[in-house]
């Protein structure tokens, strides 16, 4: 278990690094490629086999899985077996968690995969990437990968007959990249190699239960706690967050609270404008508006603009109005310019 883990994290850590740096110098990129000639399962029948040698890859030919022919695969020394699928063997899901988890994000993910997904993490050979990463929301995507072993077991364990070991199973064509899954290839060897030991194995482990019965309830009191502390930790981390959010909710209630306050005070622009434009007749435009506190002061164009204080005063909004300037008359246009002061009602 401890091992798989290694394995799997060294993984995750190679895929942080490019492409193009992991190929250079890498003496992995060489291998012994296994492609499965149609879905993996039981119902799989053949397989075709292939050598990279510095990204060039050469045929060696295909094989029946259940035939002699599978025996005559060549194995040359020192290069790693990868098993090769194809994307639509690999089940995959976009899960999206608090920031505050990308700490401990394989941690989580190993307990809760069996929540995200029908099956549990001894169940699949899977993988993560992170997709992306929201500061604002905290919030993390995050894609998982994974391949049920049901599936994918069967042939590990015909080729572990041969002494082919897969380190891990490659999928091209994913963003460009190749994304691993470390596989416990070794443990389909054993099963392959060792079937005459199982009576063996089901009296060492009923020696072992009489033990696991005692530990068990320890080791599960100790998961549990975990998981406990872990949703602790996220809900006291939303609980604050709220908090947050609720002082600045208030915060910006006050200021508008201040802003309504200040506008009251001052006199709304918009509705001296209103006004304005019902109490002018069609004749007159303004070109000018200023208000200052209740008191507004606005000049324009009118075929009669001694009739406008009379108009202006007719209203309930504005009182008191007065030419602050002479009008003066524009003789080409048949127009008189104005300028009038008033005050604006409450």
């Amino acid at each position: 278990m401890l091992s798989n883990f290694g394995i799997w994290w060294i993984e995750q850590l190679k895929d942080c690094v490019p492409a193009r740096l992991r190929e250079l110098g890498s003496s992995q990129h060489d291998a012994l490629i296994i492609d499965p000639l149609g879905p993996i399962g039981t119902s799989l029948a053949a397989i075709s086999v292939c050598i990279r040698s510095k990204t060039r890859e050469t045929p060696l030919g295909q094989f029946r899985i259940e035939t002699r022919d599978v025996a005559a695969i060549p194995k040359p020394a020192g290069l790693p077996v990868v098993l090769r699928l194809a994307d639509s063997d690999v089940l995959s899901k976009t899960i999206v968690l608090p920031l505050a988890t990308e700490r401990d994000l394989a941690q989580v993910l190993a307990f809760e995969l069996d929540r995200e997904t029908p099956f549990t993490a001894e169940e699949v050979f899977w993988r993560y990437s992170l997709v992306k990463r929201d500061k604002q929301r905290k919030q993390l995507t995050v894609l998982l990968q994974l391949v049920p072993r049901a599936r994918l077991d069967p042939l590990l364990a015909g080729l572990a007959t041969i002494g082919l070991v897969p380190t891990n199973a490659q999928i091209d064509g994913l963003s460009g990249d190749r994304a691993t899954f470390p596989l416990n290839a070794e443990e389909a060897q054993s099963r392959a190699a060792s079937r005459h030991l199982l009576h063996w194995s089901a009296a060492a482990a009923c020696l072992g239960l009489a033990a696991a019965v005692i530990a068990v309830p320890f080791v599960r009191q100790d998961m549990d706690l975990a998981r406990l502390d872990r949703k602790l930790a996220i809900g006291r981390e939303l609980a604050s967050e709220a908090e947050q959010l609720r002082r600045e909710i208030e915060s910006r209630a006050g200021a508008s609270s201040v802003i309504s306050a200040e506008r009251t005070a001052a006199g709304d622009p918009l509705a001296t404008l209103a006004a304005l434009t019902n109490l002018l007749p069609d004749d007159s435009y303004l070109t000018e508006l200023q208000q200052l506190q209740h008191r507004v002061a606005f000049g324009g164009r009118s075929a009669a603009a001694s009739k406008l204080i009379g108009a202006v005063a007719a209203g309930s909004q504005l009182r008191n109005p007065t030419f602050v300037s002479p009008v003066t008359r524009m003789e080409t246009m048949h127009l008189e310019i104005f300028a009038i002061s008033a005050e604006v009602g409450p």
